[in-house]
């Protein structure tokens, strides 16, 4: 493509012509965004010419600044890549040889060597001042720059690696191979790309040669990093904190771990479970680590790619790391890695056997008595004689004559609870992702594994018997005689409210209930969002009450009128305000927020999702650490290019799944009923104002959940459920999203018994601190 579009020739004007008027500042983000990959590609070499001219005019120095900003990947041809290498060589920099090795990849013709060599020569040897930031750049543009710079190069890369093992091992392998494999390597990097970097192509657009690179090496590296380590412990290496791997070590490793969790190795598992743990603790009693950026790297590869033994690895080295800070660290990794785990349906369903028999059950021989491990709805340990006859608890004299067998026993009870765990939040993570899975594999998955058993069982599931035809099973509750069996590739996922109709929300909440089933995540009392521009509005359930300090998602207004007003004062296309005008406490909400896998861009709360990426903007200043009030404003849905994204045409469930999450963070900051703050200046004025709001996604469904858990009490006239409040005897009111009490409006301070004082509990169909909490008032109160 020689032509550029009338945007873009007014961009390369701009940078070589006088000053625009003053509208061109305005436009020029704008052009910049409307940039082809190809047009960028032409554009980039004038910019990089413009930056390196010191006496180039403002003007054009800020048009370039912006062009070089610009987040769109650019693509070269041959000409374009040789003008890219030219003006990068005019003023080089050493970090410039990153651009060059990145040209190659993003080069959709061979390109020309003859009229690559004098520049790559130069930039390698700029490269060259410092190489340990540039070396696997420079090692890509090397074969480019003549057969003598490669060999300096090397030399020079012996010389600097020649403390670290792991590293030049990885260089020697590198320079087995041509250009383009060595820039796939450069390609890999720990961290996101900084301001004027390009963005880093995706591992579809690297195609099947990044993921079959250097597999080996990989299996070597890690192999000989756990033999170090299992040294190290054994006492055959002396120990010093943090000195177990160099940081060019460190970084081998953690590509070494990326490609063998990428391509799923079969031996992966087997090495971090040894490296993970041995990184994580000190020989000695000490709380430092043989190496904490090493641990901490092998924890972020197993994040980005998750396997479920990798995930049981890293569950390991948190519970035995010592050292405060590395904690924090780890549970963040780890609940990121069980969320990331649902972009794998082929892996999410697959456990390690840990020999529970068909039933979920396994007993292990512990002297004359037995411990009976169980899984089901969630993992238990009991004891019997050796009769057969239960026991209480765990007899003293097991516990004293067979320490050893006991402390397998709990171990295994531990592992399996860590299995469940992980696969429930590996499925539930399925809704962002969009997780489907094949009939013939999630059928085996529940026969083979009890674990997968005891939990997919009580989850709803849609299963595809013709393209487009699915119909919803539980398979917990008896089959259906007519049903036919499926074809082994047919399609399986998730059941989810915002997919359904109301009175299949309806069937399926009356026949869990009437199961009485506890699932193990809310999935018939989840919430659910629509696209505004439907007419249907917000509806549904909540699932926040564990996470959020006072219960779920309680007090958030995001109702069928807060679509409506959405819709009349200011909602777009590519935003929502459902949750606009919301009082949020900060500290609150960016507490939860990090454990949800938020972050603080540009002072706006960032969520990716797959390809999306979700913004909720705060009228706030938001950074770590932030206190006080602030007013909740927009949702927005932006691609993976920078541009908006229409709420529309985002596949419902995902649309529900990232609405809910915002809901969560206004659940979470709003006051439903939080302990801590109950007493602060202006608490009850802000429960007052929570008080006369619409019911929000979870008061809906805390009602739906009451009328089933309150039916005799109701059907005595007792108690009575209004639109917004719970009535008691005529004289309590109980407000469905607060948790506040009033008898004849006045406000009423509860003090519930606690401990062996509590009342018992009915069946509760989903766990929620608010709906526990309004279940334990009505039965104090009565």
């Amino acid at each position: 493509m020689n032509e550029l579009s009338p945007h873009a020739a007014q961009l390369r004007a701009a940078m070589a012509g006088p000053p625009q008027d003053a509208a061109w500042s305005g436009g020029l983000w704008a052009a910049c965004a409307q940039l082809t990959p190809a047009e960028l590609g032409m554009l980039l070499p004038v910019a990089y010419r413009i930056l390196a001219d010191e006496d180039a005019p403002d003007h054009a120095r800020q048009v370039a600044r912006e062009v070089t900003w610009t987040k769109v990947q650019p693509s070269f041809t041959s000409l374009t890549l040789t003008e890219l290498f030219l003006a990068l060589a005019e003023s080089p920099r050493p970090r410039d040889v990153r651009f060059a090795a990145g040209g190659l990849l993003r080069c959709t013709e061979a390109w020309d060597e003859e009229a690559l060599r004098k520049p790559a020569a130069v930039l390698v040897e700029v490269a060259g001042r410092k190489a340990d930031e540039t070396a696997d750049a420079a090692l890509a543009v090397a074969p480019l720059a003549g057969p003598d710079a490669e060999r300096e190069l090397a030399g020079q890369l012996r010389e600097l690696y020649a403390d670290s093992p792991l590293r030049s091992a990885e260089i020697e392998v590198l320079l087995a191979t041509g250009p383009r494999e060595r820039a796939l390597v450069a390609e890999d990097r720990r961290y996101a790309p900084l301001t004027g970097e390009w963005p880093l192509l995706t591992e579809a657009a690297l195609g099947p040669s990044a993921e079959e690179l250097h597999t080996e090496l990989a299996r070597q590296v890690l192999s000989t990093a756990a033999d170090h380590l299992a040294a190290l412990h054994a006492g055959r290496i002396p120990y010093a904190a943090d000195k177990a791997f160099t940081a060019f070590d460190t970084d081998t490793l953690w590509r070494a771990a990326r490609r063998a969790l990428r391509r799923d190795e079969p031996w992966a598992g087997q090495l971090l479970a040894t490296l993970l743990p041995h990184l994580a603790v000190a020989p000695t009693t000490a709380k430092t680590l043989p190496s904490q950026a090493a641990c901490i790297g092998l924890a972020q590869a197993v994040e980005a790619h998750p396997t479920p033994e990798a995930v049981a690895a890293l569950r390991e080295a948190r519970r035995v790391v010592r050292h405060a800070g590395v904690t924090k660290k780890l549970d963040r990794a780890l609940r990121r890695a069980e969320r990331n785990l649902a972009r794998r349906p082929e892996l999410a369903l697959r456990l390690t056997d840990l020999g529970f028999d068909a039933d979920g059950v396994r007993r292990l021989p512990c002297g004359p008595y037995t411990a009976v491990l169980a899984v089901g709805e969630e993992a238990t340990l009991a004891w019997e004689r050796a009769d057969g006859r239960a026991l209480k608890s765990l007899p003293a004299a097991a516990r004293r004559d067979h320490p050893e067998e006991v402390a397998a026993a709990r171990d295994l009870l531990a592992k399996a609870r860590a299995q469940i765990r992980t696969l429930i939040r590996g499925v539930e993570g399925g809704y962002l992702e969009g997780t489907v899975h094949r009939y013939d594999r999630w059928r085996d998955a529940l026969d083979q594994s009890a674990v997968v058993r005891g939990t997919a069982r009580r989850l709803i599931w849609e299963v595809e018997y013709a393209p487009g035809e699915w119909r919803a099973v539980l398979p917990a509750a008896e089959p259906a005689d007519d049903a036919p069996e499926p074809a082994g590739s047919a399609a399986v996922r998730l059941w989810h409210p915002a997919r359904a109709t109301a009175a299949e929300r309806h069937y399926w909440r009356d026949r869990i209930a009437e199961l009485g089933l506890r699932q193990p995540f809310r999935q018939a009392y989840r919430e659910h969002y629509r696209p505004e521009d439907t007419g249907d509005g917000a509806t549904g359930d909540s699932d926040t009450g564990h996470e959020a300090t006072g219960g779920g998602a309680s007090g958030s207004g995001a109702t069928e009128s807060g679509a409506t007003a959405n819709r009349a004062t200011g909602g777009s296309a590519h935003s929502t305000i459902m949750f606009h005008g919301h009082l949020l406490r900060i500290e609150a909400v960016l507490g939860l927020a990090v454990r949800q896998g938020w972050n603080i861009e540009d002072e706006v709360l960032v969520l990716p999702v797959g390809e999306l990426t979700a913004c909720f903007v705060i009228a706030g200043s938001l950074y770590p650490g932030a206190s006080g009030w602030a007013e909740a404003m927009e949702v927005k849905l932006f691609r993976a290019d920078g541009s908006p994204q229409p709420l529309a045409e985002v596949d419902a469930v995902r649309l529900s799944e990232i609405l809910r999450a915002v809901d969560l963070l206004v659940s979470a900051g709003s006051f439903g009923w939080c302990d801590t703050h109950a007493h602060e200046p202006g608490a009850w004025q802000q429960l007052n104002r929570l008080y006369g709001q619409p019911l929000g996604q979870g008061a809906r469904m805390r009602r739906e959940a009451l009328r089933r858990i309150l039916a005799a009490q109701i059907a005595s006239g007792r108690v009575e459920l209004g639109a917004r409040q719970l009535l008691l005897d005529g004289r309590y009111a109980v407000h469905l999203a607060t948790g506040r009490v009033t008898r004849d409006g006045d406000p009423v301070e509860i003090s519930l018994p606690t401990g062996r004082r509590a009342v018992p509990l009915p069946f509760l169909p989903y766990d929620e601190t608010l709906l526990e909490r309004v279940v334990r008032t009505v039965e104090h109160l009565m």
